[in-house]
């Protein structure tokens, strides 16, 4: 493997061929084979063994959870990863905000201001389409568990009037159970992304308006204290 400046991007994902996989729910845990790449050489999917079967995966699925690789959602990948940055948008806003009451320098707080705002107003168009995605992402998980749960009443029914043996009934109950239950755990992630991504991206906007509020208040202060 080259590791001059000059190697493509994508030579770095050698050292992640082979390496295990799973699904964030559960579903599965594989292997990685291989990748594609597209004409600018990025990563564009990477192909993964699950027990002999070859899939192939959007690069945008994968998520890499400290030393773990996982399958997620492109979508909640997606939220996640809007979340890190907004968290960090916040944590910046908050630090200048408390910098304002102990140094209240206009030229040192305005220009991180315009900063930090201009970071969050890049978000902010994302964050809207994003939530949009995740709410479809939420109906469709809704409806699919409605399914899913009218498959284990069938099952009941059958059962209760003896057209299913019970072994097999068990088998395919829990099978259907597990599959709601996997269904379950990314609904209420998606929930939570919503609440999260919709609460941190207001305590930021909250925040720079009172920053700006006690700016232009300065401002005014600055102007008095030169005309005396």
């Amino acid at each position: 493997m080259n590791s001059n400046s000059n190697s493509k991007p994508h030579h770095s994902f050698y050292n992640l061929i082979g390496r295990p996989i799973i699904e964030n729910y559960g579903r599965y845990k594989a292997r990685i084979i291989s990748y594609k790449v597209d004409p600018k050489g990025d990563i564009d999917k990477i192909f993964i063994s699950n027990n002999g079967v070859i899939i192939f995966k959007d690069s945008s699925s994968i998520h890499f959870d400290g030393g773990v690789i996982k399958v997620v959602p492109p979508v909640i990948n997606k939220a996640y990863k809007t979340l890190d940055d907004l968290q960090y948008i916040f944590l910046q806003v908050k630090t200048l905000n408390n910098i304002l009451s102990v140094d209240p320098r206009l030229d040192y707080i305005e220009k991180y201001y315009k900063i930090f705002r201009e970071r969050y107003e890049k978000h902010l168009s994302n964050i809207s389409r994003l939530l949009k995605e995740l709410d479809g992402r939420r109906r469709y998980l809704n409806k699919i568990i409605s399914e899913y749960k009218e498959g284990l009443f069938n099952l009941e029914l059958g059962i209760q009037s003896g057209d299913i043996d019970n072994d097999i009934y068990k088998l395919c109950y829990n099978e259907l159970s597990d599959e709601i239950l996997r269904l379950s755990a990314e609904l209420e992630d998606v929930e939570n992304l919503i609440s999260d991504l919709s609460s941190v991206s207001t305590s930021i906007g909250e925040l720079l308006d009172r920053i700006w509020g006690s700016l232009s208040i300065k401002e005014v202060v600055k102007y008095e204290e030169e005309k005396i």
